[in-house]
């Protein structure tokens, strides 16, 4: 078994964000924007729940990361270090075009170049025949643009949160 600390490390800042989160959320005012509810309420919502997801995913993976012992794999861990690196760098990037594009468009972007850069830095990509990379090119871009308009669409109508567009 190989010992990963990656997955550890991923659970622990989910646990920090999500109380970090819940602060600032808490500083949001108090007032009724639309039906009953506050704008802290989803914030507040969404960071108790990934807290509480989180945690046991925390005790698990460090759990199974102790019980691997010492043996790390250097090209996967290799590989588990550029894609932390891919993921900041795209992150980094949708930050900056957010505005520029619009949300549906970045996010689809954003999201297709993760889905693809993942496989590309995983080593996966390699593993497939031309006609499987076509399709998984396809699918991923079908994919990019149905989550980006269903969650535009969740968060202006249903919602009524504006994101830009």
């Amino acid at each position: 078994m190989q010992r990963d600390i990656g997955k550890p490390l991923f659970d622990l800042l989910l646990v920090i964000a999500s109380v970090a989160a819940f602060a600032v959320s808490t500083t949001l005012p108090n007032i009724e924007i639309v039906g009953d509810l506050s704008p802290a309420f989803f914030p507040k919502l969404i960071s108790v729940l990934v807290f509480v997801f989180a945690v046991p995913c925390l005790i698990k993976d460090f759990r199974e990361w102790q019980a691997a012992g010492a043996g790390i794999e250097s090209a996967r861990s290799s590989r588990g270090i550029v894609q932390w690196f891919l993921i900041v760098a795209l992150s980094l990037i949708y930050i900056l075009m957010f505005e520029r594009l619009g949300y549906i468009v970045s996010t689809a972007i954003f999201t297709f170049c993760c889905v693809v850069g993942l496989l590309l830095a995983g080593g996966t990509w390699r593993e497939l025949t031309a006609a499987r990379r076509a399709k998984g090119l396809a699918g991923a871009g079908v994919f990019a643009v149905v989550l980006a308009v269903v969650i535009f669409y969740v968060f202006t109508e249903l919602f009524e949160i504006p994101l830009p567009s």
